[in-house]
């Protein structure tokens, strides 16, 4: 018999006359146990459900090789496809081969895309996307902001979660430069950020196979010697770190705000510690506009700018199941 107080087990469900369980065995990478039960009893009927609607539309699996410590093909292989497999729901994978590959993958997605990856496969899909996807999302980056700021558990989500629209915001330039190309505007899920935090993403790249713990490393370093950054944030002389940001943690233990809500954090760097403890001061805003040199982060992306950016709502371009 089944042990109900087993929480490892995240469902149940009917195939044919039996019952399936399926139990998580945790690990680095966790995997999945199936057994079949020929009737359901009362104490696992708080764990049986129905296919949810998001599995039952084209589903694609996005495995982006290169996010995080490269945990994704191998969390596809051990975890995602069984589960699919024993649910009887067909797939089709694209495994990424380097940073531009989810950017000439999106434009061809319809239906549900269960992402295995960071913030960065989740910003190339609202910005290259031609259809209202709904995104299941897997934390395999480094910080995983939107993952921690709306999801709990990612098998728990697939299986049982709905759909609810992802807040974007829009970045509008009046000259910037993304990988030597101009840009005039962008779409942002995560923050935009000018001063130390942009600094610090485009520094700790050289340490991506520290996972989350490279920012907190490289942060400690540029602390010691913090840079001047000049410009303007909604019309206030710029201090050393100035960001707009919709999610409520950049990381797993890295606190914003109590709500994923349009929020301005300005501060000095000195008080960029506070967001492991009792959370960074965030305000919340319709809008923010920044007056600047240099470069700015959004969701990751490095992006040289000159003068003017505005950063405002949007309209959602895309659902993720929660």
């Amino acid at each position: 018999m089944v042990d109900s107080s087993d929480e490892n087990i995240i469902g149940v469900w009917r195939e044919g006359i039996k019952y399936v369980v399926i139990r998580k065995k945790t690990d680095k990478v966790p995997n999945l146990q199936f057994f079949s039960i020929p009737d359901l009893p009362a104490h696992l009927e708080s764990k049986f459900y129905d296919l949810p609607l998001h599995l039952q539309k084209d589903v694609h699996v996005i495995i982006s090789v290169t996010s995080g410590i490269g945990l994704a093909a191998q969390y596809y292989t051990e975890v995602i496809l069984p589960l699919l497999n024993a649910l009887g729901v067909a797939c089709k994978a694209f495994y990424t081969t380097d940073c531009d590959s989810l950017k000439k993958i999106a434009p061809t997605l319809s239906g549900t895309v269960i992402l295995l990856s960071g913030d960065g496969g989740v910003s190339d899909i609202i910005n290259y996307t031609k259809s209202h996807l709904t995104i299941v999302l897997f934390p395999m980056g480094s910080g995983n902001a939107i993952y921690n700021s709306y999801i709990k558990d990612g098998l728990y989500t697939l299986l049982r979660g709905s759909s609810k629209p992802l807040p974007n915001f829009r970045a509008k330039f009046k000259q910037a430069f993304l990988k030597g190309s101009q840009i005039e505007s962008m779409l942002g899920a995560v923050i935009i950020s000018y001063g130390f935090h942009a600094t610090l993403v485009e520094e700790s790249e050289k340490y991506r196979h520290h996972g989350e713990k490279r920012f907190l490393n490289v942060a400690e370093e540029l602390l010691k010697n913090p840079q001047k950054y000049v410009g303007s944030v909604n019309g206030e002389e710029m201090k050393g770190y100035a960001a707009a940001t919709l999610v409520k943690k950049l990381d797993k233990d890295y606190m914003i705000s109590p709500e994923n809500e349009l929020r301005l954090i300005h501060t000095d760097t000195s008080d960029l510690m506070k967001g492991y403890s009792e959370g960074l001061g965030a305000w919340k805003v319709d809008k923010i506009d920044f007056n600047v040199e240099g470069k700015m982060c959004l969701d990751g992306h490095i992006i040289e700018v000159h003068g003017q950016v505005l950063v405002e709502m949007s309209n959602s371009v895309i659902d993720l199941v929660v």
